[in-house]
This record gives structure tokens, C-alpha cells and sequence, in this order.
């Protein structure tokens, strides 16, 4: 029985403090401050473009290097010629490199030459 009565004080006194502080809030909400932790914003890193000049044989090429370098991490934009023998990419360089997307192309068996780049 003396748990219970007491079990029962302590839920009135949870609730009452509560209610006080819901009180408190609405009478003057500036002087309530949260113990949230902030939310830390992500720094979006500099969009660089760089176009590789790759040995792309046909078509298969193309595709192949699409699939797959498209969803290398940090990249944004992916454009493929067979035509020119090419492979330009717009990435975000706090996550990429041209170094690293180079090795991606590599890694897929393609002969990568010299190439532009362009720092924005």
C-alpha cells in the first residue's frame, strides 16, 4: 500500500512540474530554451568538373562506364561520348577526387588519357 501512495505522489509531482513548465512556456516563451542538440549542417563542398579522354571501344563502353561511375560517391553529373572519347564529370570535391574517379574508370578496364579539368 505505502508503494503505491508513493508511486502515486511521484506521478502527481511528474505531472504537476510538467504542467507548470507547459505553463511557463505559454506565459513567456522566450525564456524557454531546448536541450536539443543542433542539428549540424552538412558543408556542401565546390562542384569541380573535370573530362577524361577514355579508349571507350562502343556503345557497351558507354553504358558500362555510366552505370558504374554514376554512383561513385561525390559525383553530380556524368556525361559519356563515344564520339569524342571522352568522360566528363561534375563532382563534388569534398567527397571525390579526380584522382579517385580516374581509378574508378581504371578499375573498369578502360585506358584513361590526360585530361581537362575545370576548377569552378
Amino acid at each position: 500500500m505505502k508503494k503505491t501512495i508513493i508511486l502515486t505522489i511521484a506521478a502527481v509531482m511528474t505531472f504537476g512540474v510538467t504542467t507548470a513548465a507547459a505553463i511557463n512556456i505559454e506565459e513567456n516563451p522566450s525564456t524557454v530554451t531546448e536541450n536539443r542538440p543542433e542539428k549540424k549542417k552538412k558543408a556542401k563542398g565546390e562542384v569541380k568538373e573535370v573530362v577524361f579522354h577514355v579508349h571507350l571501344h562502343c556503345n557497351n563502353c558507354v553504358k558500362k562506364v555510366q552505370e558504374n561511375i554514376a554512383f561513385e560517391k561525390g559525383v553530380k553529373d556524368l556525361k559519356v561520348s563515344l564520339d569524342e572519347q571522352t568522360v566528363a564529370v561534375k563532382y563534388d570535391a569534398s567527397k571525390t577526387s579526380e584522382e579517385a574517379l580516374k581509378a574508378a574508370i581504371e578499375k573498369l578496364g578502360y585506358e584513361v588519357g590526360e585530361h581537362d579539368h575545370d576548377h569552378r
